[in-house]
């Protein structure tokens, strides 16, 4: 080989090294450390959720309730609790490790995160009531509104992802606000008879979590209660309230909870439509919003099995939603119930999870939560359907 041809290769080769080098450094500048600065900050730097932080790498503390009949005494106690149904409630808190993988403003696939742990138990310890009530009410006595979120999972939770996505909703809702979870036995199989198994467990159920409600109502005391309910959970909601009604004190003019919010409730619409429950509902609740979609399949699957329309399924038809009829100025504090329909944005796989998927939905409960009147910057606007019903439309933001 000439020198000519090695000194033309030594040149090739040294322009590939820059140009290597510059790949790597506008890579670390532009993309990895504006990454992990990004995922940094808004994970831990920014957080609000402080009431409930154990420490600044992630750690958290939540409570729960739940009336699972144990199986065992041995192992773990997250992995005690089975799908039979007790009028007992077993009271407790639970510590959990949130990664630093999972950031905030992201589109969340729930299956990643259980498989990946990113959500991990780190203790999970009984108390006994009285315990129980101390914990809890020193934590409301520390957030900045005396404050208490309880939440209420849907069909087919088991307990472990109970807790997780309890913790997975705390982490990205990110109030300053302790959290209680009402776990229920709705895990009773996938299929319609199991459906249907769950659906009498919902209803029965409904007695432990008034139970539960009036507790943290009497011995807890709140000066802000709200309640969060999922799909079949949103069952378990109504036969409390109702239970809850029947109680002289609880049934006068002064609302109990703050803030009621059903998202995809799978709620037979005739029963939420009750007049008695409507007055239930009036007297313990000051502001109930109901998040819909007219595209929910797994709503769809339930109106089937149940012969009935469910009040988380939207009657505006999203394909003429240009002819619903634009309703200005529209005040919601003047209805009794908000209906929010996220079709537009409800890009999740069978259209029933965008509770946990959505960031949009998030942003708008967000500032439901945090605001004493209902907020009026955000990106929804009110139409009218053609049967009346006056539906926030919530549009995408991202």
């Amino acid at each position: 080989m000439t020198r000519f041809k090695r000194r033309v290769l030594f040149g090739l080769g040294l322009i590939v090294l820059v140009l290597v080098g510059l790949g790597v450094w506008f890579y670390y500048v532009y993309f990895a450390s504006t990454s992990t600065a990004l995922q940094r900050a808004e994970a831990f730097f920014f957080r609000r959720m402080l009431v409930a932080q154990l420490s600044p790498q992630g750690g958290y503390r939540f409570f729960f309730v739940t009336n699972r009949r144990p199986e065992s005494k041995a192992g773990p106690l997250e992995e005690r609790f089975g799908i039979e149904r007790q009028a007992d409630l077993q009271f407790g808190f639970f510590d959990v490790q949130v990664e630093r993988s999972l950031g905030l403003g992201m589109i969340i696939n729930p299956s990643e995160w259980f498989q990946n742990e990113e959500i991990k138990l780190k203790v999970v310890q009984e108390l006994d009531q009285s315990a129980f009530v101390a914990h809890v009410r020193g934590l409301v006595q520390k957030s900045p509104r005396r404050s208490l979120l309880v939440v209420v999972h849907g069909f087919r939770e088991a307990f472990p992802s109970a807790l997780r996505k309890t913790a997975f909703l705390g982490h990205v809702l990110d109030i300053n606000s302790p959290m209680l979870l009402f776990d229920w036995p709705g895990n009773q199989g996938s299929s319609p008879s199991g459906y249907r198994q769950a659906s009498r467990v919902a209803e029965a159920s409904g007695a432990e979590l008034a139970r539960t409600l009036e507790l943290v109502m009497r011995d807890i005391r709140p000066d802000k209660l709200s309640l969060i309910a999922n799909s079949m959970g949103a069952q378990v909601v109504v036969k409390a309230l109702r239970l809850l009604y029947r109680q002289t004190d609880l049934a006068d003019a002064k609302t109990e909870i703050e803030d009621l919010v059903l998202t995809a409730p799978d709620v037979d619409y005739q029963e939420f439509a009750d007049p008695q429950f409507r007055q239930a509902l009036k007297a313990l609740a000051r502001k109930t919003t109901i998040y819909v979609s007219s595209n929910d399949r797994a709503l769809l699957a339930s109106r089937l099995l149940n012969r009935g329309r469910r009040i988380g399924q939207s009657t505006l038809n999203p394909s003429r939603l240009e002819e619903a009829v634009r309703v200005v100025d529209h005040d919601p504090e003047s209805e009794e119930v908000t209906v929010v329909d996220v079709t537009p944005v409800n890009r999740t796989r069978n259209f029933h999870n965008f509770s946990l998927e959505t960031p949009e939905f998030f942003d708008d409960l967000y500032l439901r939560l945090s605001n004493p009147q209902t907020p009026r910057s955000r990106l929804i606007y009110p139409v009218q359907a053609p049967n009346g019903t006056i539906y926030w439309i919530l549009t995408r933001g991202r």
